[in-house]
C-alpha cells in the first residue's frame, strides 16, 4: 500500500470508528431521554392521584361545612351540625363577635344554593377557599337572597382529616332575587 493510501485507509477507519461511536451514543441517549420519560410519566401519575384525593376531600369537607353552616332552621341547630367539619378555632371564629353561642330557636332561617368553591391550596396540610354562593336568609317570615363570598381555611389534622380552621366573610355581590 502507498502511503496515501495508507492515509486514505487509516482516515476511512478513524471517520467510521467516530461514526461508530456517535450512533451508539446517539443510541445511548433515546434510551436514557424513554427512560426519563417513562419515569416522569409514572411520576406524574402518582402526583395527580395524590393531589386529587387531598383535593377532593378538602373540597369535600369544604362542601360540608357550607352547606352546614348556611342551611339552617334555627341558629342552634347550625352550630350542633358545624361542629364535626371544625378546629376548636375553627368553631370559635363562627360565634358572632366572639359571643356566646346561640341557644334560641328563633325565626331565623338559611339556605345556600350555587356554590362556586375556588382553592388555593398552601400546602399538602392547608387549603384555603373562596366560595361564592346565593343566601336566602329568613327573618320573621321576610326573605332577603344575596350572592355572597366566604373564605375558608382548612388543615389536616391527623387521624381526624381536613378540618375548617377558619371562616372570614368577604362580603356580598349586589343583587337580589
Amino acid at each position: 500500500m502507498e502511503p496515501t493510501q495508507k492515509k486514505n485507509f487509516l482516515f476511512l477507519m478513524i471517520v467510521f470508528i467516530i461514526a461508530a461511536l456517535v450512533i451508539m451514543y446517539v443510541l445511548s441517549l433515546r434510551s436514557q431521554l424513554q427512560e426519563v420519560r417513562a419515569n416522569q410519566g409514572n411520576y406524574e401519575e402518582q402526583i395527580q392521584s395524590l393531589s386529587s384525593i387531598q383535593n377532593t376531600d378538602a373540597l369535600k369537607v369544604n362542601r360540608q361545612f357550607l352547606e352546614s353552616f348556611f342551611t339552617y332552621q334555627t341558629t342552634a341547630e347550625r352550630y350542633k351540625k358545624v361542629e364535626p367539619f371544625m378546629t376548636d378555632q375553627g368553631f370559635k371564629a363562627t360565634h358572632p363577635s366572639g359571643t356566646e353561642l346561640p341557644d334560641s330557636e328563633g325565626s331565623v332561617k338559611s339556605s345556600m344554593v350555587g356554590l362556586k368553591p375556588f382553592e388555593y391550596q398552601t400546602s399538602k396540610t392547608e387549603a384555603e377557599f373562596f366560595n361564592e354562593f346565593k343566601l336566602t336568609t329568613e327573618f320573621n317570615n321576610v326573605a332577603a337572597t344575596d350572592t355572597v363570598i366566604v373564605k375558608t381555611s382548612l388543615i389536616y389534622v391527623k387521624e381526624q382529616g381536613w378540618k375548617v380552621d377558619d371562616v372570614e366573610f368577604i362580603g356580598q355581590l349586589t343583587g337580589g332575587k
